[in-house]
C-alpha cells in the first residue's frame, strides 16, 4: 500500500494538533479590481471586475508546532456574477526542522527541481488545484520532501477513479543538500495511475503521468552560477542533459544555457541566451531563446519616473515569419495598495491571445484600478 508511510504520519500529526491548546489568530487580505477594455476577440470588450479574499487562520500548538489554514474566496467577477467559490486550501503543520502541508500545494519534485535552460523531459508534474499530501523535513545541510497526490485538479478523489490502487497517487521524492561552495538536488517522481493520470490531465494540463527523475548541481565560480542538470523520462525514454552559465557585469546580467536533447520525436537541441540590465530607475531584459526547433524573442523595458509613475514597453516573436506583438503601459502607484493601469497592446496573430508581454496585458486598449488590501 503505497501511502502508509506519509498517511500514518499525517494521522498522527493531525490527531496530536486537534488535541493540543495554543494561541490563535486569524488574518484577512485580499484585492479587488475594476477595468475597462476595448478588444472583443481575446480581451474583455467591456468592463470588468473581480474581487477576492484571502483568509489564514494560524496558532502556534503548546508543543511548538504552528498550525496554519489558509484559503481564498472568489467573491465576485464578470462572469460569474455574486457567486462565491473557494479556492486554493492548504493546511499545514510546521515545526522548525519539519512541515506536513495538504490541499493545493506544490508536489516532492515541483518543490526542489531546478532546471539548465528549457529541458524538455523535464516536465515534473506541477500541481494546479489538485489535492496534495506532502512532507518535509530538514536533516543537517539537507532538505527533503515526499508527496503523493490525493484528488485531481477537478476533485475526483484517487479512490473514486476506475482502476485506482489505494487511495494515493504518484509518489514523489525531491531532496536538496547544500555543500557550501555546491547544491546538489535530486527528485523522483512514480508513474501515475493511468485512470487518475487522465482525470489530472482533463483540468491540469500540467499533471505530468510519466515517470521521471532528475539530477541537478550547481555552483558558484568568480561571480558565476553555473547549473548542470539530467532529467529523464522513463514512461517515453526521453532525456535531456543542459548547462546553465549566470554570470554579472556590474548593472548587467547575461545568462546562457545549452540543452542536448535524446528525443524520440526530434533531435533538435535547445539554447538560448539572456542579457538583463538592471541600473536606477532603467531596467531592460533582451532574450533570445530556441526551444523546441521554435525561435523565440523578446525585448521588455522599464522607466521609474517616479512619484509612483512607471512606464513601460516591450515586444516579442515566438515564431519566425509572424507578427511581433508588442505592448506599451504605464502605471501610477495612487497609495494604500492602489494602482492604475493604461496598457496598450497588439496581437495580429493571436498567438498571445490575452496574455501579451511579460506582465500579461490584454490586447488592444485597457484602463484598471486595483486595490490590495
Amino acid at each position: 500500500m503505497k501511502s502508509i508511510l506519509l498517511t500514518t504520519t499525517a494521522i498522527v500529526a493531525f490527531a496530536g494538533a486537534a488535541a493540543a491548546d495554543g494561541h490563535a489568530g486569524v488574518s484577512f487580505g485580499g484585492d479587488a479590481s475594476l477595468g475597462y477594455n476595448d478588444d472583443a476577440t481575446f480581451g474583455e470588450d467591456g468592463f470588468y471586475w473581480g474581487a477576492d479574499l484571502d483568509v489564514t487562520m494560524s496558532a502556534t500548538l503548546d508543543n511548538g508546532v504552528t498550525a496554519t489554514a489558509s484559503f481564498e474566496f472568489d467573491i465576485v467577477d464578470d462572469t460569474n456574477g455574486q457567486a462565491t467559490v473557494s479556492d486554493g486550501y492548504v493546511l499545514s503543520l510546521e515545526s522548525e526542522n519539519a512541515g506536513l502541508f495538504f490541499g493545493d500545494t506544490a508536489f516532492a519534485a515541483e518543490t526542489h527541481w531546478s532546471s539548465a535552460g528549457d529541458m524538455e523531459a523535464d516536465g515534473f508534474s506541477a500541481a494546479d488545484g489538485e489535492n496534495v499530501l506532502r512532507g518535509d523535513v530538514t536533516v543537517g545541510s539537507v532538505d527533503a520532501s515526499v508527496s503523493y497526490a490525493i484528488s485531481d485538479a477537478a476533485g475526483v478523489l484517487v479512490s473514486d477513479t476506475a482502476g485506482a490502487e489505494g487511495e494515493t497517487d504518484q509518489l514523489s521524492i525531491g531532496a536538496t543538500a547544500d555543500l557550501g561552495q555546491f547544491s546538489v538536488i535530486a527528485v523522483y517522481q512514480e508513474e501515475a495511475d493511468a485512470a487518475f493520470g487522465a482525470a489530472a490531465n482533463t483540468a491540469n494540463g500540467d499533471y505530468n503521468v510519466s515517470e521521471m527523475f532528475g539530477l541537478s548541481v550547481g555552483a558558484s565560480f568568480g561571480g558565476a552560477d553555473i547549473t548542470v542538470a539530467y532529467a529523464s523520462n522513463q514512461t517515453t525514454d526521453e532525456s535531456s542533459t543542459g548547462i546553465q552559465v549566470a554570470y554579472p557585469f556590474g548593472p548587467v546580467t547575461g545568462t546562457v544555457y545549452y540543452v542536448s536533447e535524446d528525443d524520440n520525436d526530434s533531435d533538435e537541441d535547445n539554447y538560448g541566451v539572456t542579457v538583463a540590465y538592471a541600473d536606477g530607475p532603467i531596467a531592460v531584459t533582451a532574450d533570445y531563446d530556441f526551444d523546441q526547433g521554435t525561435d523565440k524573442w523578446n525585448l521588455d523595458g522599464s522607466y521609474d519616473v517616479g512619484n509612483g509613475l512607471t512606464l513601460l514597453a516591450g515586444m516579442q516573436n515566438e515564431n519566425e515569419g509572424d507578427d511581433a506583438d508588442y505592448y506599451v503601459a504605464g502605471t501610477y502607484d495612487l497609495g494604500g495598495g492602489a494602482e492604475l493601469l493604461v496598457s496598450y497592446a497588439e496581437d495580429d496573430d493571436g498567438d498571445q491571445e490575452d496574455e501579451i508581454g511579460a506582465n500579461e496585458y490584454l490586447p488592444g486598449t485597457t484602463v484598471e484600478l486595483s486595490f490590495a488590501f
